[in-house]
């Protein structure tokens, strides 16, 4: 009984793992660099991806993130100290149940982004390694990155390297990946396409649009991160065919691809009735805790009676 109550408590647990009260965000875009020109380097689309992710989180469909929680970088605000510094910042206020995004649309290298003070010898490079420390500022364990740059693809080549040499001698390296999904708009030899029809990335477009519904294939009311890269991968792909060229996202990490990333009810003011409040992500966790503790009671109930009804049964026939 005890084994069968630990699996139990144990499920429930894992259940838990999937939903978060608040969001924070990082959100990056750089279009005009400090030492590239329009001719030589500057991007078109990549603050106004920024911008509308930026939007969308605020947004009813994208959880309402309260302004507060979210740090917007564009352009010249988005050197690669301010983004340290604001993105350890933030994400330090992140406890267990929430979650943090961290989003960048600009120019990518093999194994780094570049922020907007990086210069033509390589100075001020945001390595993925960086990246990485910055997310061990978050307690939470649901963390998230988006990223809409070229050769975006390398951080996975780069992290996997990594983290295989440091896990065989820090065994505490696991530890720090724990829950961390990272999606990148394409491949380590692929760049990262802008649409003029679009006037937004074309890997960016899409992932408004999937958090938004249209990546809940199941049709329940969660969008896990399985659902959203399935939507994306054919999406990205298709949208790029188009013009004879070639994006393929790519998904990687230590995470459960079960892993909530949007809730379509909560999200979608249109299906709740007017005078009632768009139920929140908090309301969400307490429901499933409820439901999660009942169903526990219950269970335990029904393995003491089971338990008390075998030994009734075995004092039955030693009377016999």
């Amino acid at each position: 009984m005890k084994k069968a109550l630990l699996l139990l408590i144990m499920a429930l647990a894992c259940g838990l793992a999937y939903s978060y009260e608040n969001t924070y965000a990082v959100i990056i875009g750089i279009a005009d660099y400090e030492e590239f020109s329009k001719r030589d380097g500057d991007l078109r689309y990549t603050v106004n991806d920024a911008t509308k992710f930026y939007e969308f989180l605020k947004s009813p469909k994208g959880g309402s993130v309260p302004e507060a929680n979210i740090c917007l970088l564009l352009d010249a605000d988005a050197s690669k100290d301010n983004i340290v510094k604001k993105s350890k910042e933030l994400f330090s206020k992140a406890q267990s149940n929430d979650r943090v995004i961290f989003y960048y649309s600009g120019h990518g290298s093999q194994e780094c982004f570049l922020p907007y003070d990086v210069t033509r010898r390589g100075k001020n490079m945001l390595f993925f390694d960086e990246v990485k420390k910055i997310f061990r500022c978050a307690k939470c364990h649901t963390k998230l990155l988006f990223a809409d740059a070229c050769f975006s693809g390398t951080m996975k080549e780069s992290i996997l390297k990594k983290t295989e040499k440091r896990n065989k001698r820090n065994k505490d390296d696991k530890e720090d990946n724990m829950n961390i999904a990272v999606m990148m708009s394409c491949k380590a030899d692929e760049t990262s396409l802008e649409m003029g029809k679009l006037k937004q990335g074309v890997f960016t477009y899409y992932l408004i649009k999937g958090l938004g519904g249209e990546a809940n294939k199941d049709g329940n009311r969660f969008i896990t991160i399985q659902e959203l890269f399935y939507y994306m991968y054919h999406k990205v792909q298709e949208t790029a065919a188009e013009g004879n060229n070639k994006q393929t996202p790519e998904l990687f990490g230590n995470f459960d691809l079960r892993l909530i990333v949007a809730n379509v009810d909560a999200n979608d003011a249109s299906r709740m009735p007017k005078e009632e409040p768009v139920q929140t992500d908090n309301s969400m966790m307490y429901t499933a805790i409820i439901a999660m503790t009942a169903t526990l009671i219950v269970t335990i109930v029904i393995l003491l009676l089971m338990k008390k009804r075998r030994k009734q049964n075995h004092c039955k026939h030693e009377d016999i």
